[in-house]
């Protein structure tokens, strides 16, 4: 990861939050395991975060965590998510089981790949083409209302797990 993949990396996540909760009220925290050399994404991220000046990057011990403001939030928020990640809150939102899903993926995203996963931790993983969306969606049915956990590729591997 570098610093412009880290940021974009923050956006989406706090584009995610605002889609969930709507317009919650704070400022927010975002940590991200990091072994690696620490000046030089430092560097990197505040070249690319030069139109976001309030956002801000620590290291801690393996791993880094950025601060962004209240006020950074609702500008990112205000940024159009990807329609993917957009498209599954929705779902999500509205406590649609796993056939919902999938008929959305049939209409919308006919590349994508939703295969069980054979984890006891979730139940489904859903990849995208990647010109659409490269990160890895987790999906857990329970009760008929399927939820999901959004990582990068780097993020999903780095766990253990191995792509279908």
């Amino acid at each position: 990861m570098d610093g412009k993949e880290l940021l974009e990396r923050v956006i989406s996540t706090i584009q995610e939050m605002y889609l969930k909760l709507g317009d919650p009220e704070g400022a927010v925290s975002l940590y991200y395991p990091f072994e690696g050399d620490f000046p030089r994404i430092e560097e990197e991220f505040s070249e690319a975060v030069r139109d976001y000046p309030g956002i801000s990057l620590e290291y801690l011990s393996n791993r880094l965590r950025v601060l962004v403001p209240e006020s950074e939030c609702v500008r990112i928020s205000a940024i159009p998510p990807k329609r993917t990640m957009a498209d599954l809150v929705g779902l999500a939102a509205a406590h649609k089981n796993i056939d919902a899903y999938r008929q959305l993926l049939e209409e919308r995203y006919p590349g994508s790949k939703l295969v069980r996963s054979g984890y006891i931790d979730f139940d489904w993983i859903l990849t995208f083409p990647g010109d659409l969306d490269t990160d890895v969606y987790c999906l857990t049915e329970e009760f008929g209302t399927v939820t999901f956990h959004r990582f990068s590729e780097e993020e999903y591997l780095a766990l253990g797990f191995a792509l279908p």
